[in-house]
């Protein structure tokens, strides 16, 4: 069963909110964490070659239970339009290959930083 793009994307304005009010600086590009689950490796793997065609990186494959965990990241921005952008894109791959798109997160970027830490 597909997730509703919408919903993951009112989820995402919520962490934007979220990462506002603790001050972040949502324009400054920083290493965004996501997490899907899938019910099989070769689906994982194939969502995976898309997400990488997509320009994310794959950071981790495993299995936990009945679920393979597929760990990928980008360096992005979090303001509303980028996350509602990226959410989009990521829950469409996703779906298209039967998962569950877990969420996103990462480093808040303060004021007077010149920019998020590498990874």
């Amino acid at each position: 069963m597909a997730q509703d793009v919408e919903e993951q994307v009112a989820l995402s304005a919520q962490v934007v909110e979220q990462n506002l009010g603790f001050g972040d600086q949502v324009h400054q590009p920083r290493p965004i964490d996501h997490l899907a689950g899938f019910r099989s490796r070769k689906a994982a793997e194939a969502a995976g070659e898309e997400l990488v065609a997509a320009g994310y990186r794959i950071d981790g494959l495993y299995r936990r239970l009945l679920t393979v965990w597929l760990e990928f990241s980008a360096m992005t921005a979090v303001d509303h339009a980028t996350a509602a952008a990226f959410t989009r894109e990521v829950v469409g791959i996703v779906n298209r290959h039967g998962g569950t798109y877990d969420g996103w997160g990462g480093f808040l970027v303060a004021a007077d930083d010149e920019g998020a830490p590498g990874a």
